[in-house]
């Protein structure tokens, strides 16, 4: 317990930010816990707090999984899991390089904690760019906030064992949702984190994926029997929680290549799979024109 709380104290004095997103963590299983992101885009009001970000408990630290948009969020979700249990943090996942999920990273290798990420990081990021999140939020929410990048690069599938949980890094083999998206498996829980190939309560944004690749992957995901799958944005959390994605995907990659079929253009596919059932869903007008166009560009190589 005093290890802990050193620990505690230690990030505490070293990593002081003005602004706390007064994050609610909440509880997926005995040893899980996520905070869970508004179903928006990012603006000046939410600061980008519209992603999940989770922490393991495994024992002697936790593991966190993602994050989030800024040193100032992940501060403050690093505080608020020290109100529940102070451990300190062992290690960090990043699912990949979409900044809404990395850009806390700092927070903790700061204070020596390791980042895990896939190569894509170093061929797809460029750390001198201003971020969306930079150009989006608050200065004060992003204050402090520098592009860390992972500093332990992974370009296969591995494991590592911290305290009591064994953590199964999977590395799928082709574009998805990006060109290498990392899930995480706690095989003693049977929790996945699948990071943004799974949506739920928003429609997902398929720019800069591939559609094929993301239904594939989202079969051989629901394959491993997981009972709670935490997506990347989304609070359902259940084992069905890839049902929305998987069947929203495959239902406009069907309508898409019916489209090619009979002739349609990029312009008329777009003003006719307009899926409008899914309007329910957080996002339908921002996203679907958008998907639709990026999946045909996909679609008509085939």
């Amino acid at each position: 317990m005093m290890k802990a709380l050193l620990g505690s104290l230690f990030f505490a004095v070293t990593s002081l930010s003005a602004f706390d997103y007064a994050l609610k963590p909440e509880r997926i299983t005995s040893d899980v816990t996520c905070f869970f992101g508004a179903p928006e885009v990012m603006n000046k009001t939410n600061n980008g707090n519209i992603v999940n970000s989770c922490y393991i408990d495994t024992g002697e630290g936790y593991v966190v999984v993602d994050t989030g948009p800024s040193y100032a969020y992940a501060q403050s979700a690093y505080n608020a899991m020290q109100r529940i249990k102070p451990l300190p943090v062992k290690l960090v996942i990043n699912t990949h390089i979409h900044d809404d999920h990395w850009l806390g990273n700092g927070f903790f290798t700061q204070n020596g904690v390791s980042v895990v990420g896939s190569d894509d990081f170093l061929h797809n990021v460029n750390v001198h760019e201003a971020t969306r999140m930079q150009n989006t939020i608050s200065p004060a929410a992003y204050e402090g906030t520098v592009s860390t990048l992972p500093t332990e690069i992974i370009l296969e599938s591995t494991r590592k064992k911290v305290g009591n949980q064994d953590i199964e890094l999977k590395l799928i083999s082709r574009t998805a949702h990006t060109a290498k998206d990392l899930v995480v498996y706690l095989p003693k829980l049977g929790v996945l984190f699948a990071g943004d190939l799974v949506f739920n309560d928003r429609l997902p944004s398929v720019k800069g994926g591939n559609i094929n690749g993301w239904i594939t992957t989202l079969e051989e995901l629901e394959a491993m029997g997981a009972l709670h799958v935490i997506g990347g944005h989304g609070r359902n959390t259940d084992k069905n929680s890839s049902k929305m994605t998987h069947e929203y995907l495959t239902q406009m990659r069907s309508e898409i290549r019916f489209a090619i079929e009979s002739g349609l253009g990029i312009d008329e596919t777009i003003k006719k799979v307009q899926m409008v059932e899914y309007q329910k869903y957080k996002l339908y007008d921002a996203m679907q024109s958008g998907n639709v166009e990026a999946s045909y560009r996909v679609l008509e190589w085939e």
